[in-house]
């Protein structure tokens, strides 16, 4: 198997453009950037994707994201930022390991991101916003709760979920809602 592209440049970062390092994570400047201080907040464990990292090491990146955003706007006195992760090859990641953009935004730089919005029916947004929330009732609850009851919670609320899916065609974003981390 090929060593990943991300975890190469821990290897040899004096070839890199580091701004910051920590035991956790890493930020460089993209060496190709959307615009210019383009930078990403990358975690030092290999992991494709978000869900596959600790809730630690999650929050510390979005905690480094935040700062480097706060740099942005103080040093290259951007008028914005925009924070993005592309989680998962169908929401166009193209590398094999979580990195996170902080881009810097100025008035009329005609970095376009915007997107068309989809109609959706009423009963479709129903029926999605049910299966959300009745995982998010398990995956929020109470902090000290054991993985076993969170499990028995899920379990309870397979029948009130298979209901739904009656309704709406399940694809893999519903079904990463209804797993239990």
């Amino acid at each position: 198997m090929a060593e990943c592209d991300i975890c190469a440049i821990l290897k040899n970062k004096e070839e890199f453009r580091f701004i910051y390092e920590d035991e956790k994570c890493f930020a460089l400047l993209h060496e190709s950037p959307a615009v210019l201080g383009h930078t990403l907040v990358i975690p030092k464990q290999h992991a494709a994707i978000l869900e596959e990292l600790e809730e630690e090491i999650v929050e510390h990146l979005f905690v480094v994201c935040n700062k480097m955003s706060t740099l942005l706007f103080e040093r290259l006195k951007v008028h914005g930022t925009n924070i993005i992760l592309n989680n998962g090859h169908a929401a166009g990641q193209e590398l094999n390991h979580v990195t996170i953009s902080v881009l810097p935004r100025k008035e009329n730089d005609k970095l376009d991101l915007e997107w068309e919005p989809k109609k959706a029916t009423e009963q479709e947004l129903k029926a999605v916003a049910s299966i959300i929330k009745s995982a998010s009732d398990i995956v929020f609850a109470a902090k000290g709760s054991s993985h076993s009851t969170k499990t028995a919670e899920h379990n309870s609320h397979e029948t009130e979920y298979h209901n739904e899916e009656e309704k709406i065609e399940e694809n893999y974003m519903a079904k990463a809602f209804r797993r239990t981390p």
